[in-house]
């Protein structure tokens, strides 16, 4: 089964799927919220009210929240590749302490890929016709064919009801286009900016969190290691967002330059997550805290030169650096460049700061896993 987003992927109480063959198990996923319980507490005090007028809100609120932890299971099972989730199972705790109460919910599930039991048919005799296509699903596929003929022709602009469309339906065709808006109006400045661009990048920035992780990643993470910071900024704050933390690519680019990809690593880490931790990542964050640790040196010279002038005689240490003009060494920062000794410029992220944090994830991820 072919899918676009989390939002197809099926969800299942029982271990098997009527209709379907599991390919492959992927391995559990789990998930857990936790919300405040004023509400629940009210009906622990009064039990006439589980037969009231609010019990249908109380429902309410119960499913949405049931509806919330279901749909983290399905971007975990995206993120696995799978297509569905078997043996779903959800547990309500109702935590207490300190005058305050919590309510908890846990829901796991397996995550699996699985084919059709007619799709299998059709390929055992030979006949590869594809999936048939809902009439849905059609007008979905017809309506962005005409949007993508738009964009061929360079007479692309999207009103409300076109951004809606493209973010309901996850379609990630655009994304380029998308990506260029938003590297425009993010590096205005905040006076230039009208309620329209505002609204604007408020649709650029719910596109990206619409759309699969991988095709936002390929737009953001090229944003978050360009030239322009306000950009720069943007594109880090939807990543943090979105939980969009790749560490594969963060391994790469602390390979890379020193402004195009260590820079911005320093800031992806210090503010970006994942959904979820997994023990091979306790590896890769390993050799990213090594990469930090040893990849960042002076990128400045320091050296002595002549003094010069009637009074003064002898020499005098300096520093310089990006072949900005020469520094006394009682100065932190280059009045030209702004930047300081190792490259970084005041306030930017430090490599030792993000040093720690990553110390802090391997220790947890340790005591996660060491059993």
């Amino acid at each position: 089964m072919a899918y676009r987003s989390a939002r197809d992927i099926i969800v299942s109480t029982t271990p098997r799927l009527e209709g379907w063959n599991v390919q492959q198990y992927l391995g559990t996923v789990s998930s857990h919220l936790v919300a405040g319980t004023n509400i629940f507490s009210d009906i622990a005090a009064s039990l006439s009210d589980v037969f009231g007028g609010r019990s249908k809100s109380y429902r309410k609120q119960l499913e949405k929240i049931n509806d919330e932890v279901i749909d983290q299971l399905k971007e975990k099972a995206t993120d696995r590749r799978a297509n569905a989730l078997v043996g779903l199972q959800i547990d309500h705790d109702q935590i207490s302490g300190q005058g305050k109460e919590m309510f908890m919910v846990t829901a796991s599930a397996t995550a699996v890929r699985a084919d059709p039991v007619e799709r299998e048919a059709d390929l055992e005799n030979g006949q590869d016709g594809g999936q048939p296509l809902p009439v849905q699903d059609m007008e979905v596929e017809v309506r962005k064919e005409k949007l993508l003929e738009k964009r061929q022709s360079g007479s692309l602009s999207l009103n409300s009801d076109q951004w809606q469309f493209l973010i309901e339906n996850s379609i990630p065709d655009f994304a380029g286009a998308v990506r260029s808006t938003a590297e425009t109006l993010a590096a205005k400045p905040q006076r230039a900016l009208h309620e329209s661009d505002q609204e604007r990048l408020g649709w650029c920035r719910d596109y990206f969190l619409s759309i699969p992780r991988g095709a936002a990643k390929d737009h953001l993470y090229p944003m978050a290691s360009g030239k322009d910071w306000k950009a720069i900024d943007w594109a880090v704050s939807v990543l943090a967002e979105g939980n969009m933390l790749d560490l594969g690519r963060i391994g790469s680019m602390m390979s890379g330059d020193f402004y195009d990809g260590k820079k911005p690593a320093l800031d992806i880490l210090s503010q970006v997550d994942k959904p979820y931790y997994e023990e091979q990542d306790l590896s890769k964050l390993r050799e990213i805290r090594g990469q930090i640790e040893s990849g960042f040196g002076k990128r400045g010279e320091v050296r002595e030169v002549e003094e010069s002038g009637m009074l003064s005689s002898g020499s005098k240490e300096v520093w310089q650096i990006e072949g900005g003009p020469e520094n006394s060494t009682g100065q932190k920062y280059c009045q030209e460049t702004g930047l300081d000794i190792y490259g970084f410029k005041k306030g930017e992220t430090r490599p030792s700061e993000v040093a720690e944090i990553l110390g802090r994830k391997i220790k947890v991820l340790e005591r996660q896993f060491s059993g």
